[in-house]
């Protein structure tokens, strides 16, 4: 009971900071607390490995990325944020303090690089795109929330999107697929190969990117 407490307690001021950080306008730092208060927890094995990593949170400078060497991976998620027209998160040096000895670290890992799962699994951001994510993260186990979400999408995504049913299927069968011959994505410190050739991270981490994927580039 004291333990349930202690959490509920804990949820309660992050939601607290996160609601303080949006009206102050720092969006990125109010997501990440908001993420950390209400977010999916990990499967007991992912949270062992997320735990294990020199830090859970990545953090990424969008200016420096697009300096970077083209066909790097850094580079590339830089012109996937920007051909998509997607506002990175801003998170700031404050808060990832903040958040490091008590964040959930599934939900805010996975907060800030679902788009560099994107620019790995070659998927771009249409519903299929989506699927495709969806598919492969459900694929590799990383928590029953994230389970429930991607059979949620499998499901209602062909009633959202009718004429798109092939392209659907066909991304939720590679994601599937990468799923399966990658390992721990969410685990792997891929925040950390930013300035490796983004065909050299793939195979690093055993990713061979399907037919079923829409290229975002």
């Amino acid at each position: 009971m004291t333990e349930r407490i202690h959490s509920l307690s804990m949820q309660l001021t992050l939601l607290g900071k996160a609601f303080r950080a949006y009206r102050a306008g720092r969006i990125g730092d109010a997501a990440v607390y908001k993420s950390a208060a209400l977010g999916a927890s990990a499967y007991p094995e992912v949270e062992r490995r997320l735990r294990a990593l020199e830090r859970f949170y990545p953090v990424i400078d969008l200016p420096a990325l697009r300096r970077l060497k083209n066909g790097t991976f850094g580079h590339a998620y830089a012109q996937f944020i920007d051909g998509n027209k997607l506002q990175p998160l801003v998170v700031s040096t404050d808060t990832y303090a903040d958040i490091a000895a008590h964040a959930n670290p599934l939900a805010v890992r996975y907060l800030l690089l679902h788009d560099a799962f994107h620019v790995l699994l070659g998927f771009g951001i249409s519903l299929p795109g989506e699927l495709g994510v969806w598919s492969f993260v459900a694929g590799q186990h990383y928590s029953p929330s994230f389970d429930r979400a991607a059979t949620y999408a499998r499901l209602f995504y062909p009633v959202i999107a009718p004429s798109q049913i092939r392209e659907l299927r066909a991304a939720r069968l590679a994601g599937a697929a990468m799923a399966r011959s990658a390992p721990c994505l969410i685990a792997q410190p891929i925040d950390a190969y930013w300035d490796e050739p983004l065909i050299s991270v793939r195979k690093h981490l055993g990713i061979e990117v399907h037919n079923g994927a829409n290229h975002p580039h």
